[in-house]
């Protein structure tokens, strides 16, 4: 009622005349008739007294109209008709004299406007921007992000919306709200927020003013450190060196095991997971789902922090005091949130390479202080939820930063600091920061995120090239929180751990940190010169080891799990703390889900370098057996993982007399515990399944009993050939049993090789691609196995199974590329069986021929072509293959185009290889010429590296095409000898000679003898049958390529 009663006396003192006075009075008592129920008023009627009263000049009436007007929209006692009119006019009003009372009336009315009707004040809206009153541009800022949120993104929303980021960025740069007083933080806030938003809605947008928005970044992350509100931020250009080393797309992650041979795929390594999902959870949910976080929060003013400004900590005498200062410390925290926020959603916006530019802004450069980086920010700011978000945007720069981290080195020169050498100094005090924070912190919501800051940093670190010593200091704190009674520490904590075992050059100290013995550690794991006794070990207390025997002691004996072959898992060293408490948590029967989750995620991790579990197989199987049966579908799921992992690294290593046993009683204790799995499971877990038994290994399945055996292949043939299963578990049963297929005892057994022959029939037309990559592949292995017991088989393959086989891998040379690589093979594999088959078919080998040409000749794909030109090269042995002179007229030339202009230098070598399988000369016809011409210019050419990815196979290539242009001087005729010179004696003669020269004496003596002999053999061959042109070119030939011994 006050402002009523203030508003009808300002309508008394106001100079107007009587008429419009007594209107105003008899609008006011309509408005105000006290029934309790709300009037309807026409926006128009407003809109004329508010224009009115404005141009006469009665700014303090014209001020209480509009916050009368506020109150009684907000309390819902007048129901406005045509509200926009009444915005247009209020906007019009803040265009020429902006006010606090117009823009909260205006920001009122927008929330009450339909959101089809926002988008038309954007244009006028997104322009005020220009308030001296500071309570007033609060206000603007807030109506232009309440309208922003409606909007629909257009090239016309987007030219006013860089128009309002522009002003935003600039107003920050002039420091024009430097004068506001106690609207400053909100001012800051509020802006900050706005022109996230903005620049999240404008990429490109953003990508342009980078320096600007880094630089706002900077100034208002230090905001209220120290007291220091007055910051004026300034334009903050990128450093030009490590801008120029980012890569703004990153390389894969190496795979640091081999192709396995009998299962044809390669051990994965885990990837981080998207720190987009993770941003999903807020911090708030952490905190209001911890009693403890709430005691913190009550109880402590640093939030759980242990260290932090004294001014902040210490209680003032004074309440009133303490109150106000506790609000202006609250309002800086909204400013660094701000500011957090908008780095977010730039590192989101913008390309990596942008980013490195500002490394020595966002991360420390070297020294523990200095400027106020992310890092420090998550160490020393008072506020925990500021902490936690630093460390999680921290963690989301960091993600993807492989290939930027990768040329960090602590070893340089000492006359200068090369950028290396810097960065080496950055990444490790990054690691003494947060390891800092893991000691001196303890608010579960700031440890998970420095957890997983601290994970993001392990996979992106090059460990083998920076020095020795920093593992220890932070394996040490997350040692302890491993065992953190708080399930998303423990977690994060075992993702720490996860991502360093899982490093592919696992170091020394990497390997005495988590208990790997120097015996058990991998070969190409960079070896310790004079170091390697000085390594530390952590581990486990004797009362921790104590505290494990009385858990084990007080465990219930297991009932239901028989060992078969009576076997005990060897005690777990001290130093092996990892997997003593990865064990511990598996074993136990309160282990929260997500931690158990986590906990098969380590193991798997650790089974990449086997050592670590090797000698405890029968205790792995009894965790991993028991997760299969675990209520939690995730859990299961990983445990199947978990399996096929451990089952594909032990099936690699032939193992010790001493434990064959245990590798024996890891497969029979887990085999019912799949079949169990399986028959409750869904799809995903079903293939995880199929794949873990096809890593089984040739050792432990030769060696299953025979009624474990025929269990183990009834149960993949019944999952791969039932027509209600999903296409994709048949297709992994499939796969396994094409892994067996090649196994000893099985690639002779032709029923069997039939068997998977027809399920792959079945399946290989599937609309799914993934089906058909799968059941391609096992068309290759099953093609390998036959081929294979060619020779000691008195039995062959069924003509008519051959002939549908033939053209089931025909068919899929025209699918997508990953299925061509594998059916190309199987293609190559099957015409070698028909061209032994006594009666062949002429007509479909001619037609097979033609799509593996194809294949070669028009596939993009490089492993598509040279499986095609392996399957080629084992075809053109045999003479049948020539006696179709189009064939050959399509093959030459495609080889020669391949040999010489393909990219790919394993391509190369592969059409280089075809050529020596070449038996004679007469094959060659009249592409003879073209063929040796192309070998020369090849060979020129494999010195010239256009891409350095190749430099690894040039000396393959080198080789494998000296060898072939030594096979063509064996099979030359005395007539082509004129030709053969012409060639050489062009502009490539010594490049040949001296690459010949290199490639004879640098490979094995084995391989080298035709490069040795070549030219005195083909002398001694021609010398009585040439003329003396020929005699001469002979004479100049073998004088080039003969090599002194």
């Amino acid at each position: 009622m006050d402002l009523r009663r203030d508003l009808l006396e300002a309508e008394s003192r106001a100079d107007q005349d009587e008429a419009e006075c007594q209107a105003h009075l008899l609008l006011v008592r309509e408005l105000d008739h006290g029934i309790g129920v709300p009037v309807g008023v026409a926006a128009d009627r407003l809109q004329q007294l508010v224009a009115g009263v404005r141009a006469r000049g009665h700014h303090d009436l014209l001020r209480l109209w509009q916050l009368w007007l506020n109150e009684l929209i907000l309390a819902r006692r007048i129901i406005l008709v045509r509200s926009h009119l009444l915005v247009e006019e209020l906007m019009a009003e803040t265009e020429s004299r902006p006010s606090a009372s117009a823009a909260s009336l205006m920001l009122t009315m927008l929330k009450a406007t339909p959101k089809e009707k926002l988008a038309a004040f954007w244009p006028r809206l997104s322009a005020l921007t220009q308030a001296k009153d500071m309570d007033a541009a609060l206000l603007l800022l807030q109506c232009q992000e309440l309208v922003l949120a409606e909007l629909e993104e257009s090239p016309e929303v987007g030219v006013h919306s860089q128009g309002l980021v522009n002003s935003l960025i600039n107003m920050h740069l002039e420091g024009c709200w430097l004068v506001a007083k106690e609207q400053l933080p909100l001012l800051l806030a509020q802006s900050l927020q706005l022109t996230q938003k903005l620049v999240t809605r404008q990429p490109d947008y953003a990508a342009q003013r980078v320096p600007e928005l880094m630089g706002l970044v900077q100034c208002y992350l230090q905001y209220g450190a120290d007291g220091e509100t007055q910051l004026k931020p300034r334009k903050l250009p990128p450093a030009q060196q490590s801008a120029a080393y980012g890569q703004e797309k990153e390389e894969e992650d190496q795979l640091p095991a081999q192709m396995a041979r009998s299962c044809g795929r390669k051990n994965k390594v885990r990837k981080m997971r998207s720190l987009a999902k993770q941003r999903s959870q807020a911090v708030s949910e952490h905190q209001e789902g911890n009693p403890r976080e709430r005691m913190l929060l009550m109880g402590n003013q640093d939030y759980g922090c242990l260290t932090g400004d004294s001014a902040e900590n210490g209680l003032a005498s004074d309440s009133d005091q303490h109150t106000e200062n506790k609000h202006h410390r609250q309002q800086a925290v909204k400013v660094r949130i701000s500011a957090l926020h908008l780095l977010s959603a730039l590192t989101n916006q913008l390309p990596r390479r942008s980013l490195y530019g500002y490394w020595h802004v966002l991360f420390p450069d070297g020294d523990a202080g200095g400027s106020r980086h992310l890092l420090l920010l998550g160490l020393k700011d008072t506020n925990s939820r500021c902490r936690a978000l630093a460390l999680q945007v921290g963690a989301q720069l960091l993600y993807g930063s492989k290939s930027f981290l990768s040329q960090a080195c602590s070893r340089g020169p000492s006359n200068f600091t090369p950028f290396a050498v810097s960065l080496a100094s950055s990444v490790l005090t990054a690691y003494r920061t947060l390891s800092a924070i893991l000691e001196r912190e303890y608010t579960p919501p700031v440890l998970t995120q420095c957890l997983k800051c601290l994970a993001v940093l392990v996979q992106a670190t090059p460990f083998d090239q920076l020095e020795m010593g920093f593992v220890y200091e932070f394996v040490g704190h997350v040692k302890k929180l491993t065992k953190s009674a708080d399930p998303p520490v423990a977690v994060s904590a075992l993702l720490v751990m996860e991502m360093l075992v899982g490093t592919s050059k696992l170091t020394p100290e990497i390997a005495s940190s988590v208990g790997l013995a120097p015996s058990q550690r991998n070969l190409q794991m960079e070896q310790a010169s004079t170091v390697e006794e000085t390594h530390q070990e952590l581990c486990d207390s004797d009362a921790e080891l104590e505290l494990e025997e009385e858990e084990e002691e007080q465990q219930p004996a297991q009932k239901n799990v028989v060992n078969p072959t009576h076997t005990v898992s060897p005690s777990i060293p001290r130093n092996s703390w990892l997997l003593r408490q990865v064990l511990r948590f598996l074993e136990g029967m309160g282990t929260p889900s997500t931690v158990r989750l986590e906990c098969f995620q380590v193991l798997q991790a650790m089974a990449t370098h086997i050592g670590l579990l090797r000698g405890h197989q029968v205790r792995l199987s009894k965790v991993i057996s028991a997760g299969l049966r675990d209520p939690a579908i995730d859990v299961k799921l990983y445990a199947a993982r978990c399996l096929d992992s451990v089952g594909y690294q032990l099936g690699r290593l032939l193992p010790e007399p001493a434990e064959r046993e245990l590798q024996m009683s890891f497969w029979l204790l887990l085999l019912p515990a799949t079949y169990e799995a399986y028959d409750s499971a869904g799809f995903s877990l079903k293939c995880a399944l199929c794949d873990a038994l096809s890593n089984m290994g040739a050792f432990s399945f030769e060696r299953l009993p025979d009624g474990q055996r025929t269990a183990l292949l009834a149960f993949l043939s019944g999952c791969a050939s039932d027509d209600h299963e999903e296409p994709l578990v048949r297709g992994a049963a499939l796969r396994a049993m094409a892994v067996y297929v090649l196994h000893p005892s099985l690639r002779t057994d032709l029923g069997f090789v039939e068997n998977a022959a027809e399920l792959t029939l079945r399946i290989i037309g599937d609309s799914q691609l993934v089906v058909r990559i799968k059941a391609a592949w096992a068309l290759g292995n099953i093609s390998d196995a036959l081929v294979a017991g060619i020779p000691n088989q008195t039995e062959r393959i069924s003509a008519e199974l051959l002939e549908r086989l033939i053209q089931a891998a025909t068919k899929s040379c025209a699918d997508n590329d990953k299925v061509r690589a594998n059916a190309v093979r199987a293609l190559g594999n099957l015409l070698q069986i028909l061209q032994a088959q006594p009666l062949g078919n002429g007509e479909q080998m001619q037609v097979a021929m033609s799509k593996l040409l194809d294949c070669v000749k028009s596939s993009g794909n490089a492993k598509v072509k040279w499986n095609a030109c392996y399957a080629i090269g084992n075809l053109v042995k045999h003479r049948a293959f020539f006696t179709n002179n189009h064939l050959a007229g399509i093959l030459f030339p495609t080889l020669c185009q391949l040999v010489v202009q393909h990219a790919n230098f394993k391509v190369r070598t592969n059409a280089a290889g075809v050529l020596l399988q070449v038996e004679q000369r007469q094959d060659f016809s009249t592409h003879f010429p073209q063929v040796w011409r192309s070998l020369l210019d090849a060979l020129v050419r494999s010195n010239a590296l256009e891409s350095f990815e190749e430099y690894n196979h040039r000396d393959a290539l080198q080789q494998q095409l000296c060898l072939a242009i030594a096979h063509l001087l064996t099979l030359a005729r005395s007539s082509d000898l004129p030709m053969m010179r012409e060639y050489l004696e062009e502009d490539r003669l010594e490049e040949v000679r001296a690459t010949w020269r290199r490639v004879a004496f640098r490979i094995v003596p084995e391989q080298s003898a035709s490069l040795f002999t070549c030219s005195p053999l083909l002398e001694q061959r021609l010398q009585a049958e040439v003329s003396n042109q020929q005699r001469c070119a002979l004479a100049f030939i073998t004088s080039t390529l003969r090599l002194d011994p």
